[in-house]
């Protein structure tokens, strides 16, 4: 397929800030993109109506008019189910399957998304530095909380000192104990949750690293020392499926599975302690 999208996803590694910005935005709200003028566009992405413009060209259109005009065709072109909101779907066809088809497509293209669009080089910073820390604090609240609680418990497996704090009066107490040898991996989707803000700024106070997981052009975003860019657009409805999880597992599934493949490890010692210990705490039947 060579539609809009596609060139987007292709030359997006190579793209500069401010043109990341505007691809963001495309992928992110594609509706959005089509409903906006030349300058809510421009303020939503942080950029120029020129860069608009330029990078109109850079996709191989003449200006930002045909730009609009190549995303409503390929949206329209790709399958119906595809950008639908999963709101938008009526009793008969929920009745039929499609609330499960385009619950399925939409967590494959914040999948693809994210694998396109991750940053290679923050990504291996990251990893670097979580196996070098002295400590690691995972702060997170709602479900961005549970995604911290699962990268402490992944990281703990690989025998690293890793917590999850969730309290926000614990969160001030742990990010006002780190200090330079830390590593404090603090998450939020909307990257605008106060107490994860405030736990990054006191983390950065003390000298620890932040790495923060949010998306694009947020405070939070602002406020990392290493930063993983994640943009998927989430529906807000409580009752509507969730997306955006399965693309913070991703990247909290590649940093460790990369610490796990280090050659330093002592995988088969790390396994027997943590079976030791879950045995030393059941009662009967191991398997249970």
């Amino acid at each position: 397929m060579n539609d809009i999208f596609s060139r987007i996803s292709k030359l997006y590694p190579g793209l500069k800030k401010a043109e990341k910005r505007i691809a963001d935005l495309i992928l992110a709200d594609a509706d959005f993109f089509l409903r906006g003028s030349i300058t809510e566009i421009a303020e939503t992405a942080g950029v120029s109506a020129s860069s608009l413009t330029r990078f109109s060209r850079l996709l191989e259109v003449e200006g930002f008019r045909e730009l609009k005009l190549s995303i409503a065709q390929a949206k329209s072109a790709q399958s119906p189910y595809y950008h639908q909101s999963v709101q938008a779907l009526n009793e008969i066809e929920i009745a039929e399957g499609r609330l499960e088809y385009l619950y399925l497509q939409q967590i494959v293209a914040a999948l693809n998304s994210t694998f396109t669009r991750l940053d290679a080089e923050a990504l291996v910073d990251a990893i670097r530095a979580i196996r070098s820390a002295r400590r690691i604090r995972t702060f997170g609240v709602a479900v961005s909380g549970l995604i911290a609680a699962e990268t402490a418990m992944r990281l703990m497996r690989l025998g690293l000192e890793a917590t999850h704090v969730a309290d926000p009066h614990f969160m001030r107490i742990a990010s006002s104990l780190v200090g330079p040898e830390d590593v404090a991996i603090c998450i939020s989707h909307t990257g605008r949750s106060q107490e994860v803000l405030e736990a990054a700024d006191m983390a950065r106070q003390q000298g620890a690293a932040v790495i923060g997981l949010t998306a694009p052009h947020t405070p939070l975003s602002r406020k990392a020392d290493i930063l993983l860019e994640l943009s998927v657009f989430e529906e807000i409805d409580i009752y509507t499926p969730s997306i955006s999880h399965f693309a913070y597992h991703y990247v909290i599934g590649l940093i460790t599975f990369h610490i796990g493949q280090s050659a330093d490890l002592d995988r088969d010692g790390l396994l027997a302690k943590i079976k030791a210990g879950l045995a030393s705490g059941q009662t009967g039947d191991f398997r249970q």
